[in-house]
């Protein structure tokens, strides 16, 4: 950041990160991955008491910022333009929409989002998703990992995939070297990757992207060891070991009957030469198990994660990331998991929230609040997130660390009206709740509702 810290602090992170917990190591990427004012920004949204400190000698960061207008029509397109433009800049990135009046943290962080959900389109077809045919977006339970691409795709459609993918990596790293929080799943199989740790995948890794498909090749990979041993026992006679291998079963079918031939599941990608007219056979079980995993892991999307670290390397080093796990890094790009339902509690609500111009803690309107939101499900969480802050995912650490805290204000009537008649408001950029008076709980929970769920994308005055 300064030139004050030793060189080796960034290298024992990245070579033994097992010596420092989670919110160090992340402290200390973003001071000395980037320049001086962001790690002072950091480290004031870490630790804001820091603002108020009375120093003569207080060093303020000073980031420039580069404010972009864009249409809420084709948000991608325009996503990858203006990420094209500023990948290479150290500018902070604004954003602000056509005919909307919001500016600053607010919408920007919900580009960010929005950016995340276009890139898990269906028909992109950029997602290994088995499970999403029909369904505009990508739903895959175990995270998103790059569909695999034959050696015999066409021209065009190899390198249209790898542009978005390598615009992929310029949205992820420009993402968090501006601190945003990103909404897209990803699996561990794919942040492996990410760190360069390909090479080291194994069938095992298949659990984060195909459980079915993992535990199929596990079931194979026990029918071959069972194929060796007969076939490395000395007690049988070669006619003994042919017979006792041709009774070796595939969850009670016989091999033959499967009639599987070498083509990778669930796509027209041959596994070998003549993979569609060679058929997989006791004798060739072991080499089609190594081949669909080969395929899936590594061969299929080479291309693709190759493109995509392209991208991020153009922003900053992905040298930078070592110093976490592959784990650890939803965390990093994401914030909190997302299948996360912890710290919604009333308790916790209390502690991290601030009841402002209007109300205390033990204001009706607040208990009512803190009770609606703590029955809330993963989506409801989701909607209420993206509502108060524009992205549909808290930082890591919840509530806690939300920066400002949320602050929950009455929302100030005539003498004549009725709050049951208002929505609640938000200012999303200082994380500010203006929230009517309601007679009871079940009319704030449906008002609450109204508003999250119509009250998206349109940053406007109230």
């Amino acid at each position: 950041m300064t030139g004050n810290l030793p060189s080796w602090l960034q290298q024992i992170a990245s070579v033994c990160p097992f010596l420092f917990p989670f919110e160090t190591r992340q402290l200390l990427f973003y001071v000395t991955s980037f320049d001086r004012d962001r790690a002072l920004q950091r480290l004031l949204d870490m630790s804001p008491e820091l603002t108020s400190a009375d120093s003569q000698e207080r060093v303020t960061p000073r980031l420039d910022r580069r404010k972009r207008t864009i249409s809420r029509d084709d948000i991608l397109k325009q996503a990858e333009q203006v990420i094209q433009d500023l990948a290479s800049s150290k500018a902070l990135l604004e954003v602000q929409y056509e005919d909307e009046v919001g500016t600053g943290l607010g919408p920007t962080l919900e580009f960010y989002a929005l950016v995340s959900k276009e890139l898990q389109r269906a028909d992109l077809e950029l997602w290994h998703a088995p499970d999403s045919a029909g369904n505009d977006f990508v739903h895959q339970a175990m995270g998103l990992f790059p569909a695999p691409i034959g050696r015999g795709a066409k021209v065009g459609q190899i390198s249209k995939t790898k542009t978005k993918f390598r615009f992929l990596g310029k949205f992820m790293a420009k993402a968090v070297m501006d601190s945003r929080m990103l909404d897209l799943p990803f699996s561990l199989t794919f942040y492996r990757w990410l760190l360069g740790q390909e090479h080291c995948l194994t069938t095992a890794d298949l659990v984060h992207l195909s459980p079915t498909m993992h535990k199929t090749l596990r079931k194979m990979q026990h029918i071959v060891r069972r194929r060796d041993a007969i076939l490395n026992d000395p007690d049988l006679s070669t006619v003994d070991k042919t017979e006792e291998i041709e009774k070796l079963e595939f969850d009670g079918c016989p091999i033959e009957d499967l009639n599987l031939d070498f083509v990778l599941p669930g796509y027209n990608i041959d596994l070998m030469k003549n993979g569609k007219s060679t058929q997989m056979s006791i004798h060739n079980m072991h080499l089609y198990s190594n081949l669909v995993t080969h395929w899936f892991l590594f061969e299929g999307v080479s291309r693709q994660m190759e493109a995509l670290r392209e991208g991020f390397e153009s922003v900053f080093p992905l040298q930078s990331l070592k110093m976490f796990h592959p784990e650890e890094l939803e965390a990093v790009f994401c914030g909190n998991p997302r299948d996360t339902l912890s710290g919604w509690d009333v308790k916790t609500l209390m502690d991290c929230c601030k009841p402002d111009h209007g109300y205390t803690a033990d204001s009706k309107a607040i208990k009512f609040l803190f009770e609606v939101l703590s029955s809330y499900n993963r989506d409801e969480q989701r909607l209420f997130i993206q509502f108060l802050t524009g992205t549909p995912r808290l930082p890591v650490g919840g509530f806690k660390a939300l920066s400002p805290p949320l602050t929950v204000v009455r929302r100030t009537l005539e003498p004549n009206q009725n709050a049951d008649d208002f929505l609640p408001s938000v200012m999303t950029c200082v994380n500010y709740l203006k929230l009517p008076d309601y007679s009871s709980k079940e009319v704030l929970r449906e008002k609450l509702r109204i508003a999250a769920s119509e009250g998206q994308h349109s940053f406007h005055l109230s």
